[in-house]
């Protein structure tokens, strides 16, 4: 069966400061360093849906995590190349997408004790709020608040989110420099204050939309995380399409082919996808941080279509035995029996 290595890459989060206690990171996402004031946090699966409109040239990401955390206090950035919209996402829409790529079940049937291989596949209106930050946007998205940001330099928005509830480590005020100097803006997400909700379990997802003059994924972030790093997207566009940044252990294309509408069942999804499209679900099973320099871009590739197979051996027997050894005991004992026969036949006629 295939491993599919679950992605949340999109929002990149920061520190909590929370009863004037230090704050420590306890894992980091696909695009940045999670932190929570003192609690222990397990992500188990992140996914991350990518699509790219090359007509309006507008970029959607879709993400989705799931946690084991009795925290209540935690925070997310999210860098992007122009001013996002933001709203809840749909839960339906991954497992649709993971139904469609799902590998090409192939059964083997063996005749012989050991010969079945090793079964792998092949192949708000605008705001200035000081201090070079601008509040663009502040809105409540059920359990989340979530305010869309620029800044002209990563000192005033450090301030800024710790002024309003973040604490900024220097280290991250140093990777988002790269992003301050290409004018990105910002969506910061943090749990909204009452909303009574703890970061365990399925958290809603997020829908990021913004104007893009590539496919891009944001990544720098993570290389301040303490983990290695495992990323999974499913990259909607016009083409296939081909990775350009870090790579790491496990890199690789498990899906490539065109998906109509028709294929899914919510009608949301169909109207997301809008028509047919390319779909290349594309893996870092395993990224060091270390090896981040970079975001995540992607450029269009010929349309060779790609999917996984996987082997399912079947041992045919008789009695307990594998049929091949039957075969040939039975092979065996027709011909000593044609042999006697032929014996006798001789011995009768002298």
């Amino acid at each position: 069966m295939r491993v599919l290595v679950r992605v949340f890459a999109v929002v990149c989060l920061l520190a909590v400061w929370s009863g004037g206690g230090l704050v420590r990171p306890s894992w980091a996402c696909g695009c940045g360093a999670m932190i929570t004031a003192g609690s222990d946090l397990r992500v188990d699966r992140e996914t991350s849906i990518v699509r790219y409109d090359d007509r309006t040239r507008t970029e959607d990401i879709v993400m989705r995590l799931a946690v084991r955390s009795d925290a209540r206090d935690a925070a997310w950035l999210f860098p992007t190349p122009s001013r996002a919209r933001v709203r809840l996402g749909d839960q339906t829409w991954f497992r649709q997408l993971e139904r469609l790529t799902a590998p090409k079940v192939v059964k083997r049937r063996h005749w012989w004790e050991g010969d079945g291989g090793d079964g792998a596949g092949a192949g708000a209106p605008p705001g200035a709020s000081g201090g070079g930050v601008s509040v663009l946007e502040e809105r409540r998205l059920g359990p989340f608040q979530v305010a869309t940001l620029a800044a002209d330099d990563s000192g005033a928005l450090a301030g800024w989110l710790e002024r309003n509830g973040y604490r900024l480590s220097d280290r991250l005020e140093e990777a988002l420099r790269p992003y301050v100097r290409m004018g990105w803006t910002y969506v910061a997400v943090k749990l909204a204050p009452g909303a009574g909700a703890e970061l365990n379990g399925e958290l809603d997802p997020l829908h990021v939309s913004f104007r893009s003059d590539e496919i891009v994924y944001p990544m720098r972030l993570s290389r301040l995380a303490d983990n290695d790093q495992s990323v999974h997207l499913y990259v909607l566009g016009a083409h296939r399409v081909e990775h350009r940044g870090p790579r790491g252990l496990g890199f690789g294309v498990t899906f490539a082919g065109w998906v109509e509408p028709r294929q899914v069942e919510s009608a949301t999804l169909r109207g997301f996808l809008g028509g047919r499209m390319f779909l290349t679900e594309v893996v870092n099973a395993r990224l060091e941080p270390e090896g981040i320099d970079d975001d995540f871009r992607y450029r269009y590739t010929a349309d060779r279509p790609h999917r996984e197979v996987v082997y399912v051996d079947e041992y045919v027997e008789v009695l307990g035995v594998p049929a091949g050894y039957a075969l040939v005991a039975a092979g065996a004992l027709a011909a000593a029996a044609v042999a006697v026969t032929a014996v006798r036949r001789r011995g009768a006629g002298r």
